[in-house]
């Protein structure tokens, strides 16, 4: 008997230690077929919502996510970039949450078009739902919960991110066609004016997001915008410098940059802190400038620098509008700069225009330097034009552009940095204003 028992007992063992196998997970998405490119459709749509109205379809990359909170019911697609071919981005807007789950990162999606509305906002393309605007205005609306997973269709295919984004310079990534597409910025490090701050303040509150600037070596700006919903969103900002990888958006003029998680934003370097820096911060609005330091001259006509303050951002402008001389031309000369010590310097500033009726030299704002100015007297001393990217009539009126960085590695000792303008009051198709701001210098000890 006592036998018997054991050879149950060691049946059931050996039963117990038999490899089971694994059930395989596999993947029952319906695939589909594109008959149409992102591209295609990007050309057939305009400002205004039109509906689609063929049996098309396409196919295009999650890129966003909102398992961070920074993202709220809006799904950024893309191609996947070529060596000759850089990605096209789309906006979808739907009507759900915690999206993440089934359009992962990298997640191929078919987008079926028909009966969808496509419109271009702001220079990027979406495809929704129509939404009629209390002002009876048609515009992209989120597709709704129902309906949304019959218009994106996931599929079994997944790409790891890093064939989809592209690595730029902020100069690089402020342009439409990089819209609603996945990049990194290199190099980048917070303003000032982030330091010690959290990614979302109460302060900084601008439609339930807090706006900062990223900045790179040579002045380019851009806004990181951070939801108060994001879960890092109470999380400080960092002081180093690094990369920070996200979604290109934009609104109106102002192009946005925002990450999906805090993980996207890795800075561990050392910050590029200037030797020299002016952000007009303490001027008074509408006045004639006066900072210690810096000469405000007039070569010919009247009219002085201005200081302003707009939108809580103070700035130097000379302004011709109201101005009725043949010609103006006035200087606006740094204090003493000392190179003393520093190796490949680097200048950098950021302009705007308003009002201007044509690009010409004859209404336009140059940048000198000088290593023998004396404080007062400007054609005593010896200048050089120094080359700089300046606005235009095509750029955004009052969208302060960068410099790019300008060398300096030539000059030792002290030098002053001039912003010369010229133009005319008289003849009103030469008149219209600069306005300079975040003058910086950088250099290596």
């Amino acid at each position: 008997m006592k036998k018997l028992v054991l050879f149950f007992i060691s049946l059931l063992l050996s039963g117990c230690n038999a490899e089971v196998e694994s059930p395989k997970l596999a993947c029952t998405q319906p695939d589909f077929t594109a008959n149409k490119t992102v591209e295609n459709i990007y050309e057939l749509s305009g400002t205004t919502a039109k509906q689609y109205v063929y049996d098309d379809i396409i196919e295009a990359y999650v890129v966003s996510s909102d398992e961070g909170g920074n993202f709220f019911k809006s799904i950024s697609l893309q191609t996947l970039p070529t060596a000759v071919t850089p990605s096209i981005g789309l906006s979808v807007p739907v009507d759900a949450s915690n999206t993440y789950i089934d359009y992962r990162v990298g997640n191929k999606v078919y987008v079926k078009l028909k009966n969808q509305f496509t419109d271009i906002y702001y220079g990027g393309l979406r495809v929704g739902s129509l939404y009629v605007s209390n002002a009876g205005d048609p515009t992209i609306g989120r597709i709704s919960q129902n309906e949304y997973k019959n218009v994106l269709n996931a599929s079994c295919t997944m790409i790891n991110e890093n064939q989809l984004v592209a690595s730029l310079s902020i100069e690089e990534a402020l342009s439409d066609s990089r819209l609603n597409t996945l990049i990194e910025l290199n190099d980048v490090e917070f303003t000032e004016a982030a330091l010690g701050r959290h990614y979302f303040e109460e302060s900084n509150n601008i439609g339930g997001s807090t706006n900062w600037n990223l900045r790179d070596k040579t002045g380019n700006q851009i806004i990181f915008r951070t939801s108060g919903y994001a879960k890092f969103a109470d999380h400080f900002v960092p002081e180093g410098s690094g990369t920070a990888r996200g979604i290109l958006t934009k609104f109106g003029s102002d192009y946005q940059f925002m990450v999906r998680s805090e993980n996207d934003v890795v800075m561990n370097g050392k910050r590029s802190t200037p030797f020299f820096s002016e952000d007009f911060q303490s001027v008074k609005n509408n006045v004639n400038f006066a900072l210690p330091g810096w000469s405000n001259i007039v070569e010919k006509a009247a009219k002085l620098w201005k200081s302003m303050v707009y939108s809580g951002n103070g700035y130097a402008e000379f302004n011709t509008t109201s101005t009725t001389a043949a010609e103006n031309i006035a200087w606006l000369v740094s204090p003493k700069i000392n190179l003393e010590g520093y190796k490949n310097s680097v200048l950098s500033f950021r302009s705007a225009q308003h009002d201007l009726k044509v690009d010409s030299p004859l209404n336009t704002l140059e940048i000198y330097v000088s290593d023998n100015f004396d404080g007062s007297n400007i054609k005593k001393a010896k200048w050089t034009k120094l080359e700089a990217k300046v606005p235009t009539l095509s750029t955004p009126a009052r969208q302060f552009i960068s410099s790019g960085g300008i060398d300096l590695s030539e000059y030792s000792g002290k030098i002053n940095i001039a912003f010369r303008y010229v133009g005319s009051g008289k003849d009103k198709t030469l008149n219209g204003a600069f306005m300079v701001d975040d003058v910086k210098i950088f250099g290596e000890k």
